[in-house]
């Protein structure tokens, strides 16, 4: 007998393969539903349930046999009980000094989690931990009454539209042809100033155990002392105030891991409390035979069945992978004196084709290029772009070194700040406008066909941002919602927010968007998906039962491996399923048989069960025969007297004549008294015999 106990594998569809001009492309979806057994404890790649490299149950106490102590579950406002959670997804923080990343110490207070009734999980963070720094080492700036607004950005340009009017790259209080500051003055001229007096002090130092040392003059980061060549500093997450941070009076600068530098204004950092989920989806059968040649893919997208998030930072990371590439609906703009037959992408300058506004409400005016008067607000100016390996001098007047890839692409802070774009879109583009130089990208929600771009003459650019949909644009405008009407000026009205927290959506995320740049996406072919070894952007840490996790966390398996991290919601949310759908180049795994009798031999539920008590639904199937192979799903729904409905389901792989498997799901009983109906059905294709599929029962909540 085959038992499967304490967890929801993925849930293996068809595979279909057809012919097109000689190549035969297969098609293959695969379905996870959350529940608190996909919870991670912390590097190692380890969860609550078996579908991790290891589980634990005492990531989470009060649901099972760990007991909680200082902290108890409580029943959510949504109705469902929520458990702690004890994880290494955290930070101590000292005021003035940094942070430290947590360990497994049995606090449980990195959050709380718990199993939506119809099939989900709900996650409710700790509250986000905050510690002070001198001004400027910061990242958030603190005002009187313990408010605060973020003060950091990947962009110099954000940062100095923020701290001054001067700009290096010119576009409003500068000149944008000639690149001459502006002169600012009262009406009745009594005060007036040079913006050209105002540029920002660029000589960053680096703190060495607290102390001024040599200028920031490379943002390569350290892998090792002094590795790779001519590195100054190690990436610093916002934990060492002491190290690997250049200070100058006006601004500091930490590097990231793969090179962007983060400039920071502020006197306070914060350090949430992350609650991170593994989910593992199946993959194709054939895609792991290490005697076939790798299968292109042709097309992967993921869908994600959740609630809107108030987190523009809720992340996705399939297979570990972190994706700048996938940026959603950016600005439309045209290309100045466009001449595709004597391009000069050093002389180019982009325009605003509309008019709009940025997050802190400035105005941007914009014209379409057919408007013989006036000009669109400049989004790009490369005649100002710096040289990215250039050395600047040390005076004011001086530029800065072009760590960030505005500086050496000259985007202005209108690029980065505009509201013309909505990040969690799927972006097109006008392959007839393309070709003239206009680029005002169109957005929807979901994904277009091949059928629907021809007829509409479109080109897709990317699909949104790798997140779970939040509520706020993020980024350069982190705590600005997403107006429904694009472009109205902010602040935006209640009646006027596009995406309302908590209201249940689906988020497709596009697999294959990549930054070719950087090399060929890991994803590109089936060699990425199933050996973590292929993938040159992630790093193994150790193995542990024979299943490698990275740096982060992640176990990496033959099959698709995907981490979701929540942070900062106090208000709960949910995840309820993620769902995986590829195109690639191949035949599709072997048919199933045809000649199979799959039975279901029993489905048991308990006759009574208490309000909010965590119980177990098992259900036994046997392959009757004659035939071996038998593969297919087991789905079970729940019904109950007041109308809520709760789902399960998994699969079953190569079960012979005459064996039997054993499923079992945990199910949270609701909060109200209820009768629940059960109905249990096994599908399997070839199945000759449907009489015997199914299988029913009942259970009364009472109080």
């Amino acid at each position: 007998m085959l038992t499967k106990n304490m967890k929801k594998s993925p849930i293996a569809i068809a595979i279909i393969a057809a012919a097109l001009s000689g190549t035969a492309f297969a098609a293959h979806e695969s379905v996870h539903v959350f529940s608190v057994n996909d919870v991670l404890g912390g590097f190692t790649g380890t969860t609550y349930g078996t579908s991790g490299s290891d589980n634990d149950p005492s990531i989470i106490c009060g649901i099972g046999d760990v007991p909680c102590t200082d902290v108890t579950d409580f029943l959510d406002k949504s109705g469902v009980r929520l458990y702690p959670v004890d994880s290494e997804f955290g930070y101590y923080v000292v005021d003035f000094l940094g942070a430290e990343g947590k360990i497994r110490d049995f606090d449980y207070a990195e959050g709380f989690v718990g199993n939506e009734p119809s099939g989900g999980i709900r996650v409710s963070n700790a509250p986000t931990l905050k510690y002070k720094v001198k001004a400027p080492l910061g990242t958030w700036c603190q005002g009187l009454g313990g408010t605060s607004v973020k003060c950091e950005t990947e962009h110099y340009t954000a940062m100095e539209h923020v701290l001054s009017c001067h700009e290096t790259i010119p576009y409003q209080f500068a000149d944008p042809v000639t690149g001459e500051q502006k002169i600012l003055s009262t009406e009745s001229g009594n005060l007036v100033y040079d913006c050209a007096d105002a540029p920002l002090d660029d000589n960053a130092l680096i703190l060495v155990d607290g102390e001024l040392g040599p200028r920031l003059e490379s943002s390569v980061p350290c892998d090792e002392v002094g590795v790779p060549d001519g590195c100054q500093m190690f990436p610093n997450d916002k934990t060492d105030m002491l190290n690997n941070i250049a200070l100058s009076t006006d601004y500091s600068v930490q590097l990231k891991d793969d090179g962007k530098p983060l400039y920071g204004w502020g006197g306070l950092h914060k350090r949430p409390n992350d609650v991170r989920m593994y989910a593992r989806l199946a993959l194709p059968d054939e895609w792991k035979d290490p005697d076939i040649e790798p299968f292109v893919v042709t097309k992967a997208y993921l869908e994600v069945d959740h609630l809107i998030t108030n987190n523009p930072n809720d992340q996705i990371r399939p297979e570990d992978l972190e994706n700048e590439a996938a940026t959603g609906r950016k600005p439309s703009y045209f290309i100045e004196n466009y001449d595709p037959e004597n391009l000069d992408p050093e002389s180019e300058v982009w325009k605003s084709t509309v008019s709009c506004y940025e997050g802190d409400g400035d105005f941007i005016e914009g014209e379409a290029p057919a408007t013989p008067i006036g000009a669109g607000t400049v989004l790009r100016n490369m005649p100002f772009a710096l040289k990215k390996n250039a050395t600047p001098g040390t005076l004011a007047e001086d530029d800065p070194y072009a760590f960030s890839a505005d500086l050496y692409n000259a985007f202005t802070n209108a690029y980065y700040t505009t509201i013309n774009r909505d990040p969690f879109e799927w972006s097109y583009v006008s392959t007839e406008g393309k070709a003239n130089g206009v680029y005002d990208f169109i957005g929807s929600a979901f994904p277009k066909s091949e059928e629907e771009l021809t007829a509409d003459g479109l080109e897709l650019v990317s699909g949104p941002r790798w997140r779970l949909k939040p509520n706020k644009f993020g980024q350069d405008l982190p705590g600005l919602e997403v107006p429904k009407i694009e472009c109205s000026a902010p602040p935006f009205k209640s009646d006027n927010i596009k995406y309302e927290v908590g209201e249940r959506v689906t988020t497709v995320i596009n697999l294959l968007d990549w930054d070719d740049s950087k090399g060929p996406s890991p994803l590109a072919t089936s060699a990425g998906w199933v050996d973590v070894y292929q993938n040159d952007f992630v790093t193994v840490a150790g193995t542990i039962n024979g299943v490698p996790y990275t740096t982060n966390g992640l176990p990496m398996t033959s099959d698709f491996d995907v981490a979701f991290y929540i942070k900062g919601d106090a208000k709960s949310t949910a995840i309820y399923s993620a769902k995986l759908i590829l195109e690639y180049e191949g035949q599709g795994d072997t048919p199933p048989p045809s000649d199979i009798d799959m039975a279901l031999v029993s489905l048991a539920v308990p006759s009574r069960a208490t309000i909010n008590s965590e119980q177990i639904v098992a259900v036994e199937i046997v392959n009757n025969g004659p035939a071996d192979g038998a593969e297919g799903t087991v789905l079970v729904e729940g019904v109950s007297s007041r109308g809520q409905t709760v789902q399960f389901s998994d699969v079953f792989n190569n079960v012979s004549n005459g064996d039997s498997v054993n499923f079992v799901f945990n199910w949270t009983a609701p909060a109200a008294p209820a009768t629940f109906t059960w109905t249990a059905t096994v599908v399997s294709d070839g199945d000759t015999d449907n009489s015997n599929d199914t299988a029913t029962a009942i259970t009364r909540v009472r109080r």
